[in-house]
């Protein structure tokens, strides 16, 4: 397989840039640029050691670093080289051009993964983790996508499709020998398909914990105008993010600031306060904090505690779904004059009772009892295989005495290859692309 090489470091100006090369001839090449200081050629290299030397490529020089990395015990599985330069733009992209021109290429968006997937050092469950890892934007995402990439779900997905080979390879068996084997294969077949089905089922049921942990918690901060959301919105996150005046309807638009509040990333949307209201702007902002509150993942309604009358919560809250889960909180605890208020008493002015707040968002969507660092499906394609499995497993138990073995194997085949496009090991070339592609250059 031909060497591929690229800049493995984010583009513009820094201390240090990395360019990867992976393939027969990375050493080679790196021997051709790179001259170390204290062996006579890096062809004499020991895997895994660095070396500091003299880099000469494209044109450029420079005082740099190099490691090789054997195969197969490298991220490819592949001989691997990583220079490590000085990290400007020009320096970077002469250097990996002088490599191309000793006989590398330039790598294609995910290569190197996908060559670590091609060469057995990953499942492609695994390598999607590692997309998670990259993207991830608080603690509890980069952790579910390390999980992922250590292979946690391809380890869950293997429990699924090992019994379930057993249960094919009999069945298979027994329509050679229908009446000798078949009644036996189905007697054991089915507490297998019982077994399969729950924990397919259990591994489904931590979906939406997953996308909450990957995807972060969309927060609709709701309620009349003047009650505080601005000032809420800004103490929540340490910010003066949204203008707060006297003057109702100060929030035309919506407003958005994300913080991590135990590692799970809050994305809380300030919305213009709700009311009747004549100004085109003004009404183009109200409509636009409905919809957000109809979307988001869970809404904040905020009333005024010092206000003798606050609308009701039926009446702002028009179109919001029955699933969507609300807490009320009561603002300005400090000054409050309306103790019949129902809800959480807090004040965006002294801070009291935010860090509680935040802690009900999150245990009102995970719920108290979820594991945000157990093993949990974060990935949709991932759901879509596991309820396809589910339904062939389904399918196959209910009809398992009414229909031939033929069928049933037709069933048991189908879900074995939705679990399978969960690993890579049944997953045609068009959803390895699609996965690949969303890798950046030189991973």
């Amino acid at each position: 397989m031909d060497t591929i090489a690229a800049i493995a470091t984010p583009a513009g100006t820094g201390a240090v840039g990395i360019i990867r090369m992976s393939g027969d001839k990375a050493r080679e090449i790196a021997a051709e640029v790179f001259s170390p200081y204290k062996i006579k050629s890096f062809k004499n290299a020991q895997p895994y050691m660095m070396y500091l030397g003299r880099l000469e490529s494209g044109g450029v020089r420079d005082k740099a670093l190099a490691v090789y990395f054997a195969a197969p015990n490298s991220y490819t599985g592949e001989d691997v080289v990583e220079l490590h330069c000085h990290g400007g733009t020009a320096l970077l992209r002469h250097v990996l051009e002088g490599l191309c021109a000793k006989g590398a290429r330039i790598a294609d968006r995910g290569e190197f993964t996908r060559r670590a997937f091609l060469n057995g050092k990953m499942d492609l469950s695994d390598a999607e983790g590692v997309i998670d890892m990259i993207n991830g934007d608080s603690a509890a995402a980069v952790n579910a996508g390390y999980r992922l990439a250590t292979g946690g779900v391809s380890a869950a997905v293997h429990e699924l499709t090992a019994p379930l080979l057993d249960v094919i390879a009999h069945m298979e068996a027994a329509l050679d020998y229908p009446e000798e084997m078949e009644e036996e294969a189905r007697l054991a077949a089915k507490p297998v398909l019982d077994k399969l089905i729950g924990k397919t089922e259990r591994l489904l049921s931590t979906c939406r914990a997953g996308g909450v942990v990957k995807n972060g918690i969309t927060v609709a901060i709701v309620g009349e105008t003047n009650v505080g959301k601005s000032s809420l919105l800004n103490a929540l996150t340490g910010r003066e993010r949204a203008i707060v005046t006297d003057i109702a309807g100060t929030t035309r638009d919506s407003i958005e600031e994300t913080l991590e509040w135990k590692g799970i990333a809050l994305r809380f949307v300030d919305t213009a306060g709700i009311r009747e209201s004549e100004d085109v702007v003004e009404s183009l902002g109200i409509n636009r904090s409905r919809d957000i509150a109809k979307s988001s993942d869970i809404v904040l309604f905020v009333a005024d505690g010092s206000r003798p009358n606050n609308a009701k919560k039926s009446e702002l809250l028009k179109g919001v779904s029955a699933s969507t889960p609300v807490i009320e909180v009561v603002n300005k605890s400090d000054i409050e004059k309306n103790a019949g208020l129902k809800g959480l008493r807090i004040s965006a002015k002294t801070g009291e009772n935010l860090d509680k707040l935040k802690d009900m968002i999150v245990e009102t969507v995970l719920g108290k009892n979820i594991d945000a660092g157990g093993e949990m499906i974060t990935s949709l394609r991932h759901k879509e295989a596991l309820e396809r499995a589910l339904a062939s497993l389904k399918s196959a138990r209910t009809q398992f005495d009414d229909v031939p073995a033929e069928c049933t194997l037709l069933d048991l085949r189908a879900a074995y290859s939705a679990y399978g496009e969960i690993t890579g090991d049944t997953a045609d070339e068009k959803i390895i692309d699609t996965i690949f592609s969303k890798f950046c250059l030189g991973k």
